[in-house]
């Protein structure tokens, strides 16, 4: 008895043997941290840096120290305090944006070898001799299916502190020559305000002399022509000048300067008005609304290029000036209606350097610096609409107009795309939304932009009510769409119950174990979990989730019962409390292969 008993232990002992070492190599294959301190020596009061490699494996990845969901545990570096040594900030390299399975979004990642810096300064009275610096290195662990629970690895390294007297002893210098420059310091100015580095270097362009920030301000406007915010006034600047009967280059060069001196008032007051009031345009574009009227303004001039309208200036307008339609005004004035165009979706970049202006309390020459920029912006529209004005000249001019306007609104079709679709897909019922922005277009189109002669009165006045209601429509059905709430599962929400009782009206049991900061798990409310056909199987099961967040004693005492290590963790429970391990999954799920499994487990596991 008692020679068993010994044995038992022996069998025990290592069984707890393979187990610790098997949880140890299950840590250590997914990183090592490999400390490096830029000295051997170092004298007191003096400073050095410290290097931590990361070698990740490459079946996985971790957070970035910044990660773009904010309930991702992020990449953290701590040290241990020591007296008389005092850390600086740390320089962690730049995440990698990339694309997973489980994810609609790009994350932001470290994977490969990353390396974090920090600087170390030691009092000047630190005595001489062994200095032990350590820390914890925190992340957390992800593969292309799933996520670990948040660890932490140690690290420590010894640097020799000599006498102030005797020199540095430089070492590893390969390793700190690729230290990273900081894109967001933070810079204290004389006046008391705080600027980001890309303000201060927009504060120091200003300083070296109004010619120089003239310049730099005219380059900056024209390199704004790279982005999509302003494809829209290409079409609208060749269809405008085109059809001027002017022939005359001086002539057409003189309206091309005052439709570019349009544009840039109406950028600098805009983006001016912006910065004062405070507004982010940025966040304008994650409201749908905001969105929809970008949209069907913009297929609205996409429609004029296919000839349903033609963009002018109303005659009464014109008339009050006594000037033509290809006038001097009337060129100012569409390069103001052009100005307005462009200006709210720029404005992001504008209202940043107007912000760095109210700081600096310098309104005058910002404002003059702003107009400048939209001078720079404007720059190719000035040729354009000149070289616009010299197609009449070319043989069958009016037939190269037909199918430039035509293609650019090919082109504007394309900007409405780049703009709807991100905001498109988060919507619940995406068939109410399409419809709904088709009445609100069509309602447009057909009641009001629609200027073709031979109309009567009685038909015009009718054709606005239809058009009115149409809209009217479509907002009501969009703005169901956006506040469509799908029939959702009914979930019970664990808090330390048995597997016995958690098994209730011979239902079988689906236990979903996940966490705030499993982006898989997010993927699953958003796709898998909604699907319509989850939604209605799931009413044949008893639905748990279970926390794992900041798991309690009860939770992870549950967690060790199904032995889970990863999120989410699928389990599948047939209707007498057995685990049908087969149908398990760590990871993310899509809705055809979690229906197959839920039915697998209503028929017994087959």
């Amino acid at each position: 008895m008692k020679k068993s008993g010994f044995i038992f232990g022996i069998i025990f002992f290592l069984l707890m043997l393979s187990f610790n070492a098997g949880y140890t190599r299950f840590k250590m294959d997914i990183l090592k941290v490999h400390p490096f301190s830029s000295v051997e020596k170092i004298p007191a009061g003096g400073s050095f840096k410290i290097a931590l490699q990361v070698g990740i494996n490459s079946q996985y990845h971790i957070n970035s120290n910044e990660p773009l969901d904010e309930s991702a545990i992020p990449t953290e570096i701590k040290f241990n305090p020591v007296d008389g040594v005092s850390f600086g900030k740390l320089i962690y390299p730049e995440g990698e944006l990339k694309k997973f399975s489980f994810s609609e979004d790009e994350l932001l990642i470290f994977e490969g070898t990353i390396t974090i810096f920090a600087e170390v300064t030691l009092r000047d009275t630190f005595p001489p001799g062994p200095l032990l610096l350590s820390g914890v290195f925190s992340y957390q662990a992800c593969t292309d299916q799933n996520c670990f629970m948040p660890q932490q690895d140690k690290f420590q390294l010894t640097v020799q502190v000599v006498d102030a007297s005797q020199p540095a002893v430089p070492i590893n210098q390969e390793i700190f020559k690729a230290i990273p420059v900081e894109k967001e310091i933070i810079v204290s100015t004389e006046a008391g305000q705080v600027l980001t580095s890309d303000e201060a270097k927009a504060k120091e362009i200003i300083e070296k002399g109004l010619f120089y920030a003239i310049a730099a301000f005219f380059v900056f406007g024209l390199a704004l022509n790279l982005t999509p915010c302003v494809y829209p006034v290409i079409p609208i600047t060749v269809s405008y000048f085109g059809g001027q009967t002017d022939k005359k280059r001086g002539h057409a060069l003189l309206r091309a300067s005052f439709y570019v001196i349009g544009i840039a008032i109406i950028f600098a007051l805009l983006g001016l008005i912006s910065g004062l009031a405070g507004k982010q345009w940025g966040f304008l574009f994650q409201n749908p609304w905001f969105v929809i009227i970008v949209t069907v303004i913009i297929l609205a001039m996409a429609a004029s290029m296919f000839g349903a309208f033609e963009i002018r200036i109303p005659a009464s307008f014109m008339n009050k000036f006594g000037q033509a339609r290809e006038g001097i005004i009337g060129s100012l004035i569409m390069g103001l209606t052009v100005g307005v165009v462009i200006a709210p979706c720029a404005a992001g970049i504008i209202i940043g350097l107007v912000g760095l202006v109210a700081k600096l309390g310098i309104v005058v020459k910002g404002t003059m610096l702003f107009f400048v920029m939209g001078l720079g912006l404007g720059l190719p529209y000035l040729i354009l609409a000149t070289f616009s004005g010299l197609l009449t000249k070319l043989p069958q001019s009016g037939m190269w107009m037909i199918w430039i306007k035509k293609f650019f609104g090919v082109l504007l079709v394309g900007v409405a795309l780049y703009f709807f679709l991100p905001q498109a897909r988060h919507i619940a019922d995406m068939q109410g939304f399409f419809f709904g922005l088709l009445a609100i277009f069509g309602g447009l189109l057909l009641g009001f932009l629609d200027h073709a002669p031979g109309y009567t009165k009685a038909f015009k006045i009718g054709r606005g009510i239809f058009g009115a209601l149409l809209i009217l429509i479509g907002i009501l059905w969009v703005d169901s769409a956006i506040h469509y709430e799908a029939p959702e599962i009914d979930w019970h929400q664990y808090s330390g119950e048995s597997v016995a009782e958690l098994v209730t009206d011979e239902k079988p049991v689906f236990i979903d174990f996940y966490a705030d900061w499993c982006a898989p798990c997010k993927e699953l409310e958003k796709k898998t979990f909604p699907d319509p056909q989850i939604v209605e199987i799931a009413k044949n099961f008893t639905m748990v989730k279970v926390d794992c967040t900041a798991p309690n004693a009860k939770i992870r005492a549950f967690m060790n019962k199904f032995h889970v290590t990863g999120m989410p963790t699928l389990v599948f429970i047939d209707a007498k409390g057995n685990e049908i391990t087969n149908l398990r999954e760590i990871g993310f799920m899509k809705p055809a292969e979690l229906l197959k499994r839920m039915q697998a487990t209503l028929s017994g596991g087959k």
